[in-house]
């Protein structure tokens, strides 16, 4: 019995007579009732559509919905709508009736397509023998529809298209085929009978895939590859990944949003934290002048002092703890304008081994009898760009730290050297780019830490002492004098097992100068007259009778008026001008510019426990002004002064003709 309803290769004629059979079944049972306007075919609804108003007529609506010159766009809108809902159609109907014809096995569900296609007045379907309906991503079907609802509109119409016109039955037979076979299936029509050609010409194949298929096609059709080459593949599946896409790049979206308001949290708990330490910045800069002032006379008064006593002198053990006092006094007052940006720092080559070893001894005090310390150098230069003060004063918060962390004895070791670091580096403080770096091990056997506390102790006031024994400024301190060196921190501890400090500073490839330790002797002096002004009267009696101890004669003033006064009528006498920064009315620098005019070339010594101007506190920095950081020691200031006469001398004699 021949085949009514579909052409297929001979081989497969006895599937599709089976097919057919039960496609006729299915369509027999109709039953028409205008009176209700009703059609029922197997127990379901069924309605009637004009060919032309899901073609060529839908079209001429959707071009004057867009208007004159969107032809294209109106097109494109067109067909990707009536692919979709084709495909979903054919989809929904293949379900429908192999649910009510019991069909299970895909070939036979795929078979029953193309008579259903017939039998539903979308077209004849002709099955070509290059096709290959296997259930997986190989699938591809090659087939025509001799009479095609879409192309038959088009040509009845007398409007010929440049672009295929049968979408709804490319649609309508993947849905089909796909839904049979369980396979991602699309339809392009590579030739139709609307465009001119003989045939309304279809391939089928895997999304992925139908582009090689056909591609495969016109190489063995040459004669083809003009009229097929202006096909098209509809996104129908491009359009749906770009959806999925798009609910991925949704969710990717608020996931970055919700961590970028994680880190805003963050970044705002952080600026509130800024500008807590700015407003203590403030606070300290304000009171910085006077208390280093008061610091100054302190430090210098025992100073003096300490030079008139023998070294066995029982009165030495309390200077020596009034020095101490004074000088953690100093390093909080250091550690608060660290934070307010007003401190000045002499950076210069500095031997970090040197430095530790040379701090060791004054820190043995500090630490007590009841822990054991040990200092030692590894091998290699261990030299970084700093100022020596920063390093000891890293030294002196981690050793401080150690010390009670173990108030029951113990012991704390101090170790530096030198390492190469050959890749990037995660410390706990950052990240450490490759190079050569300094490094500082401070080691305890102490209580040590949880990693909930390692997590929080270079955040500004976080400490675990009691009230009263901690600022919290001391680590933060650490950190941010090694962040500014370019260096990173790591820190392992354990609770109960002690922690380990390791500081990574850049290495300099430059000579250190050598560390002159602080010594008892006599001071450095000369027979030069200084100018001194200084506008507290203790802290300025104290400076005088450090310099003429020195053997230099002292003209002092309470202010800049007073001192432009006094140089006025000692012009031809005065060798140096100290003076104070931050003063009344008149302030060091803007001293020194008068003095600079009346006197060229007469070398300046500022002194300030407090440098509020920014291009001061840079241009000592740089090592362009001589500046001295209160509290000072008397040894210290004379030795300031001496090295400044002495360049000065120099270069008097260097000018003379």
């Amino acid at each position: 019995m021949a085949l009514g309803s579909v052409k297929v290769p001979a081989g497969m004629e006895p599937l599709f007579q089976t097919a057919e059979e039960l496609v006729s079944r299915f369509f027999r049972d109709r039953k028409d009732d205008p009176g209700h306007g009703t059609i029922e075919i197997f127990g379901e609804r069924y309605i009637l559509v004009r060919a032309a108003s899901l073609s060529v007529e839908f079209f001429s609506m959707v071009y004057d919905l867009h208007g004159p010159g969107r032809e294209a766009e109106a097109d494109a809108f067109a067909r990707n709508l009536l692919f979709d809902l084709a495909h979903a159609i054919g989809r929904a109907d293949a379900q429908n009736f192999h649910s009510r014809m019991g069909l299970v096995d895909p070939i036979a569900r795929l078979s029953a397509g193309p008579i259903h296609f017939a039998y539903a007045g979308w077209a004849f379907v002709d099955i070509l023998p290059e096709s290959s309906p296997t259930p997986d991503q190989e699938f591809c079907l090659v087939y025509d529809h001799p009479y095609s609802f879409e192309s038959d509109a088009w040509q009845r119409a007398g409007r010929p298209r440049a672009f295929p016109a049968c979408i709804m039955n490319a649609g309508y037979s993947s849905g089909w085929c796909e839904e049979s076979f369980g396979v991602e299936l699309v339809a392009s029509e590579i030739l139709c009978r609307a465009r001119g050609d003989d045939c309304c010409r279809f391939v089928m194949a895997h999304p992925g895939r139908i582009e090689a298929f056909v591609a495969r096609y016109v190489a063995r059709r040459p004669e083809l590859a003009a009229r097929i080459g202006a096909h098209e593949v509809p996104d129908f599946f491009s359009r749906k990944r770009a959806e999925e896409e798009l609910r991925r790049s949704h969710a990717e979206l608020e996931r970055r949003v919700e961590e970028r308001t994680a880190e805003l949290r963050a970044s705002e708990q952080q600026l509130r934290q800024a500008q807590k330490l700015e407003a203590v910045g403030r606070l300290a800069g304000g009171i910085a002048h006077d208390f280093n002032n008061l610091m100054s006379v302190i430090m210098v008064r025992c100073g003096l002092l300490a030079r008139r006593l023998d070294a066995d002198d029982p009165v030495r053990r309390e200077l020596d703890e009034i020095l101490e006092a004074t000088d953690r006094a100093s390093t909080l007052t250091q550690q608060l304008l660290t934070f307010s940006r007003a401190r000045v720092l002499r950076r210069e080559p500095v031997d970090v081994a040197a430095v530790t070893a040379a701090l060791a001894q004054s820190l043995l005090p500090l630490v007590g009898a009841h822990i054991e310390v040990t200092v030692a150098r590894g091998d290699g230069a261990a030299v970084v760009e700093a100022d020596r003060g920063e390093i000891e004063q890293v030294l002196v918060n981690l050793v401080v730290n150690a010390r009670d962390a173990m108030p029951r004895g113990g012991h704390l070791a101090i170790a530096t050297g030198r390492v190469d670091v050959a890749a990037s580096q995660v410390t706990t403080t950052g990240v450490l780019a490759p190079g050569a770096y300094v490094t500082i091990a401070v080691t305890d056997d102490g209580t040590g830490m949880d990693a909930a506390t390692v997590a929080n102790i270079f955040d500004p006031f976080f400490t675990t002492k009691p009230n009263g024994k901690g600022t919290g400024l001391g680590l933060a301190t650490v950190c941010g004098v090694v962040q500014g060196l370019g260096g990173e921190i790591d820190v392992a501890s354990t609770s109960g097992a002690g922690t380990r400090f390791v500081l990574y500073l850049p290495a300099s490839g430059a000579a250190a100068a050598p560390v002159v330790p602080v010594v008892d002797g006599d001071l450095p002096g000369g027979d030069e007259t200084i100018l001194l002004v200084e506008d507290r009267d203790d802290l300025r009696g104290t400076l005088v009778e450090v310099l003429r101890a020195c053997g230099y004669t002292v003209l002092a003033a309470a202010g800049a008026d007073e001192a432009l006064a006094l140089l006025d009528a000692h012009a031809a006498e005065v060798a140096l001008l100290v003076t104070d920064v931050v003063m009344p009315g008149m302030g060091g620098p803007e001293l020194a510019a008068q003095v600079g005019v009346r006197h060229p070339g007469l070398p300046v010594l500022y002194l300030s426990g407090y440098a509020p101007d920014e291009a001061l506190r840079r241009a000592a920095e740089a090592r362009t002004v001589a500046f001295l950081q209160k509290p000072f020691r008397p040894d210290e200031l004379a030795r300031q002064v001496r090295a400044l006469l002495a360049d000065g001398a120099r270069g008097a004699r260097d000018a003379a003709p």
